[in-house]
């Protein structure tokens, strides 16, 4: 079970006096003049970051709860405010549940699929504010690229996370991955006991496979990092 805690991990203070932010130029100013300080909670919360600093391809692997999210567009976002990366990229399994079908849900492929990011706007918002990530959202420097859209590009100083890569096939990893261009970091994250694929999935497989090649980390969470409710 996981240890109890008494604060979430910090959230930048300058959002609660948030300026109004009508372009991306206005936007990218902001978050350039904010006070950029995360406060990690566990040693592998902390690990967790640096191996995002010091490789290009970083997985990592752990029950929900543990921050990786947060700590992934937390990273994303100080870097984009530092003018290390022009963009960043979002992008999950479009796991669908109870018979639901993408195509039948109304409006364009950032409609169909905003109910499947919702994890990663709800962070973002904690850390620079709605009106901010609206206006990036808006302006393309933060946007999503479904899996299946990402064969035959090449993401050049981009900072793109994939979340419940658990879901993923070997073969739409191997897409994903491959899509690395220069000066772009991909972040991998997953939870190996939560996966809806009934044989190997994407995860796993690399993580086999990757492990060990120049460029690349591995972070781990366990129970213990949980910093969700104690229940």
């Amino acid at each position: 079970m996981a240890r109890a805690t008494k604060n979430k991990v910090k959230t930048v203070t300058q959002v609660k006096s948030e300026q109004p932010c009508q372009n991306k130029r206005q936007a990218l100013s902001q978050i350039r003049r904010i006070k950029w300080n995360i406060d990690f909670r566990s040693n592998n919360q902390h690990h967790f970051w640096k191996t995002i600093d010091t490789n290009d391809i970083t997985f990592c692997a752990g029950p929900a709860g543990c921050g990786k999210t947060y700590i992934s567009v937390y990273y994303a976002l100080q870097m984009l405010a530092q003018k290390k990366f022009e963009s960043i990229i979002l992008t999950k399994p479009l796991v669908e549940a109870g018979g639901e079908k993408l195509g039948y849900l109304p409006g364009d492929v950032d409609e169909k699929t905003e109910p499947f990011m919702m994890s990663f706007y709800y962070n973002m918002e904690q850390i620079i504010g709605k009106q901010r990530l609206d206006v990036l959202r808006d302006s393309g420097v933060i946007k999503v690229i479904p899996l299946a859209y990402m064969r035959g590009l090449t993401l050049t100083n981009t900072c793109v996370i994939l979340d419940e890569a658990q879901n993923t096939l070997p073969i739409q990893i191997k897409t994903f991955l491959t899509r690395i261009g220069q000066g772009s970091k991909f972040i991998v994250n997953g939870d190996l006991l939560q996966t809806d694929i009934h044989h190997e999935n994407g995860l796993e497989d690399s993580i086999k496979r990757l492990i060990g090649v120049r460029g690349l980390g591995m972070s781990r969470f366990t129970s213990e990092d949980i910093v969700r409710h104690p229940i």
